[in-house]
This record gives C-alpha cells, sequence and structure tokens, in this order.
C-alpha cells in the first residue's frame, strides 16, 4: 500500500511546486512591467517592489534575481541623481558653500551614478528575457 501512494505523493508535491509558479510569475511579470513603466522618479519605489515579490519556484526566483540586480542599480542611480540635484538646489538658494564636502562629492556621486545606470541598463535585456520566457510558459 505505502509503494503506491509514493508515485500519488510526489504527484501532489509536483503539483504544489507548479500551482505556486504561475501566481508568483504573474506577481513578478507586473511588478517588472510597472517598474519598465515608471517615472524616474517612481522608479526606485518600483524597484523595492519588485525586490519584495516572493518566489519559490526555481525558474521565478532566477527571473527575479536579474530583474532586482537591473532595477537596483537603476533606483540607485536615479536615488544619487535626486542628491545630486537637492544638492546643487540648496547652493543656488545659498543654504550650502560651493566648499561644503556634499557639494565637492557631487562629481564622484554623478560618477557613480552614471555607472549604475549602465549597469542596469546592460543587466535589463536578461531580466526582460526571462520575462518574456515566464509569460509564455504561463500564458501571462
Amino acid at each position: 500500500m505505502t509503494a503506491r501512494r509514493l508515485p500519488m505523493a510526489a504527484v501532489l508535491v509536483a503539483f504544489a511546486a507548479c500551482s505556486s509558479a504561475k501566481p508568483e510569475a504573474a506577481s513578478l511579470v507586473a511588478r517588472v512591467e510597472m517598474f519598465h513603466r515608471a517615472s524616474n522618479e517612481d522608479r526606485p519605489a518600483r524597484a523595492d517592489a519588485l525586490s519584495s515579490v516572493a518566489c519559490r519556484d526555481a525558474e521565478v526566483c532566477g527571473a527575479k534575481t536579474l530583474c532586482v540586480e537591473a532595477a537596483t542599480a537603476t533606483a540607485t542611480a536615479l536615488r544619487l541623481k535626486q542628491e545630486a540635484e537637492t544638492t546643487l538646489a540648496e547652493v543656488e538658494a545659498g543654504r550650502r558653500e560651493p566648499q561644503d564636502p556634499l557639494v565637492t562629492g557631487l562629481p564622484a556621486k554623478l560618477d557613480e551614478a552614471t555607472a549604475l545606470l549602465k549597469r542596469g541598463r546592460d543587466a535589463m535585456p536578461a531580466c526582460d528575457q526571462k520575462i518574456l520566457i515566464l509569460r509564455e510558459r504561463y500564458g501571462l
């Protein structure tokens, strides 16, 4: 009797794994689409939301890892850019001196932002490819 239950148990475990994959994939696909459609002001928050997508399925988790890498690099770059813009506005308004370390550090901050934007842009095609595969596999 136990030998007959073993194959059924294996089928049920496999089914349970498959049943969680489609909702996880759908959630990931939706969050990636929201990131792509977001304005630069909204992208950091969308990257954070993308990072919070739950995954147990190996394929979905693999896609999530690639997408989070690309989105996080972009989001960090956009946050750095915003910080630089705020600092420049403070200088122009007379609330910060040009010799202030935050001001003198702006070139390095902008260089870092540029490198992160490139990293995010270069990583996004791999994410998009995985998202396309998930869409096709699960009919999303």
